[in-house]
């Protein structure tokens, strides 16, 4: 039994990644039985089929299909696997809501949230319990810049880089099963390749050779959905991050205007000041008190 469910996801709290990897099943290879687990199981299969059951439900996760395994239930293998199969896997967890229906549904969170400041709101994450992929190299990409340094010992990669990584995977598969009009995922992907690319030399050239599209129509595209043309929403990333270095580091201002993808400091302090009223070494010290 197949039925078209959707996992509803309320945010706040945000759900957090846990642990994952690259798996290969040779034939004849059964999917563990596990009961009881108190995380969410994602599987996206690369090569070959996993047989699956979740509480009397059965799936076939074929090449470039996902399947969410809800926390607390049974899942058991169907039948060994008839080819080799890779797949990847991982584990994320929330105290929020959740919810497994046959349409995506608008959560609440189980969170208070105040309603003085207009970002503060509530938001659901809608993922198919099984579908296939869109972005499959995206999404790839996505889960292997996750999974790349959290697998070995010994590293120094961050509780916060990780779970950066795991939001943007997180935001491709929102919604993945909804069909997107191909001006979406236009903008979706200049949005993730602006921010990528921030602080190297980027120009409406660079984007037309890199989606092969007229700089009008991926103006339209991004000012559609996020607000602002491609330049208009550089200029907003690169102002915001250098605001993060101001604030969290003591490096010189020649230093954050490069880093941020200026290649002309006092260019970098006027659209600084134009933007904020101030220059960045004010903002500086009347945020930090530093000189």
């Amino acid at each position: 039994m197949n039925d078209n469910l959707f996992v509803s996801i309320a945010i706040p709290p945000f759900p957090i990644f846990i642990e994952g990897n690259l798996t290969e099943y040779g034939i004849g290879t059964l999917h563990p039985d596990r009961k009881n687990l108190e995380y969410f199981d994602i599987i996206f299969v690369k090569e070959g089929a996993l047989y699956i059951g979740e509480e009397g439900r059965d799936y076939t996760v074929r090449a470039n299909e996902m399947l969410v395994l809800l926390p607390n239930k049974h899942h058991y293998p169907l039948k060994p696997t008839d080819e080799i199969t890779k797949f990847y896997w991982i584990h994320i967890f929330t105290t929020g809501n959740y919810e497994q229906s046959n349409q995506s549904r608008q959560l609440e969170s189980n969170i208070p949230i105040p309603s003085l400041h207009f970002h503060n709101k509530f938001h659901t994450i809608h993922l198919s319990k099984k579908s296939h992929l869109i972005d499959t190299d995206d999404i790839y990409e996505k889960i292997q810049e996750l999974l790349v340094n959290t697998t070995k010992k010994d590293t120094n990669i961050k509780f916060w880089d990780i779970q950066q990584r795991f939001f943007s995977l997180l935001n491709l598969l929102d919604g993945q099963n909804n069909a997107k009009d191909i001006s979406v995922l236009i903008a979706e992907k200049v949005e993730q390749f602006i921010r990528a690319n921030f602080n190297k030399d980027i120009t409406n050239d660079t984007l037309v050779a890199k989606f092969n599209l007229h700089e009008n129509t991926l103006a339209k595209y991004l000012k559609q959905y996020y607000g602002y043309t491609p330049m208009e929403y550089l200029k907003e990333y690169r102002l915001k991050q250098a605001r993060g270095l101001l604030l969290k580091t003591d490096y010189s201002i020649e230093k954050i205007a490069e880093l941020c993808g200026y290649n002309w400091v006092p260019y970098f302090s006027r659209s600084f000041k134009k933007k904020h009223d101030i220059s960045p070494l004010q903002y500086r010290k009347k945020h930090i008190g530093k000189n």
